[in-house]
């Protein structure tokens, strides 16, 4: 009997504090506010407007425009009369090559002398360097026969000795090839010695001339040729 009383008396404690914490937890509910209510009030102010006053608002008149001035013409410039540019002449003095060759069919003697240049001359059109003057010069023993080279290359003056004012002379001994090209090139004299042997063989090397027959077949002759150097006339 006592344990239900304890029981009892320790449920409605546990109640009590339940509905406690309820209430504490649970916020009050707040009033709620009215709007206040706004008065509109308006003022009205009487105007005396005498009748004979006009209500429209007077037009501005908007001032003219001046008339802009005429534009003036700028004055017309006489177009320059184009001249044609001057032309130059320039004058370059061209050395004249003197050039006759003999060949002979027999081998030549040890003891050739080159004959003095001969006296024709024909003018050629150099390069921008200065060419050389070459005449050729062969007198071996035997029979003899004159040839001109069908592609005739002209030497060239090498620059050291233009510059110098250094004038020679260069003679080649040769083979003609039955093919008319230059073979077995050689050098047997040169004066002065090393300024225009390099010159002399590579102008000789591109030579070309008319092959040589007998008996209907192309033979192999020897030819010699002196090259003569000389300073152009206006530089000497």
């Amino acid at each position: 009997m006592r344990l239900l009383l304890s029981f009892m008396g320790a449920l409605l404690v546990a109640l009590a504090l339940f509905t406690l914490m309820v209430v504490l937890i649970t916020p009050p509910e707040r009033e709620t506010e009215r709007p206040e209510e706004l008065v509109r009030v308006g003022v009205v102010r009487s105007i005396s407007e005498s009748p004979n006053e006009d209500a429209s608002p007077q037009r501005l008149q908007r001032p003219e425009r001046p008339t802009p001035p005429a534009p003036l013409k700028p004055p017309q410039l006489a177009a320059p009369v184009a001249q044609p540019p001057p032309q130059l002449q320039l004058q370059i003095a061209v050395p004249q090559l003197q050039s006759t060759m003999q060949l002979s069919a027999a081998p030549p003697q040890s003891n050739l002398q080159p004959a003095p240049a001969a006296a024709s001359a024909s003018t050629h059109t150099a390069s921008p360097t200065a060419s050389a003057e070459a005449v050729v010069a062969a007198s071996p023993p035997g029979a003899v026969e004159e040839a001109e080279p069908k592609v005739n290359i002209k030497p060239d003056y090498p620059q050291r000795a233009l510059r110098a004012g250094i004038e020679g002379e260069v003679t080649l001994r040769f083979t003609i090839t039955p093919e008319g090209r230059v073979d077995n090139l050689r050098v047997t004299a040169a004066e002065p010695p090393g300024v225009f042997e390099r010159e002399a063989r590579r102008a000789v090397r591109r030579w070309r001339f008319e092959p040589r027959r007998e008996n209907g077949h192309a033979v192999a002759r020897e030819a010699v040729k002196t090259l003569y150097f000389r300073m152009p006339e206006g530089r000497r």
